[in-house]
């Protein structure tokens, strides 16, 4: 059976892509805070805004957490209406003839 939609296919595999890069960034943001490599934005200590490295990396997971499992459901849910077409193509070509 011929693959359909192959640009999605590649959508959904950027798509898995991007969520694996973003993971991956996301760690070496928390271990940038935990280690002090990585100091506060100049936007928030010119406010005098104090915020530990510990919460910081905190929210750093938080939403590295979110984006990454957003990023890849969106390439699962991609493959799955792929697989729906799919089976349903399939079941309409077995169908006995009436």
């Amino acid at each position: 059976m011929e693959k359909r939609f192959p640009i999605l296919h590649v959508v959904s595999a950027i798509f898995k892509v991007l969520a694996w890069i973003v993971a991956l960034c996301d760690i070496l943001a928390i271990i940038a805070l935990l280690t002090h490599k990585a100091g506060l934005p100049s936007m928030f200590q010119t406010a005098n805004v104090t915020a530990s490295p510990y919460v910081l990396a905190l929210l750093a997971l938080l939403f590295g957490v979110f984006y990454f499992i957003l990023l890849y459901a969106m390439a699962e849910g991609i493959m799955v209406v792929l697989a729906i077409e799919q089976n349903t193509r399939k079941a309409l070509k077995d169908k006995p003839q009436a």
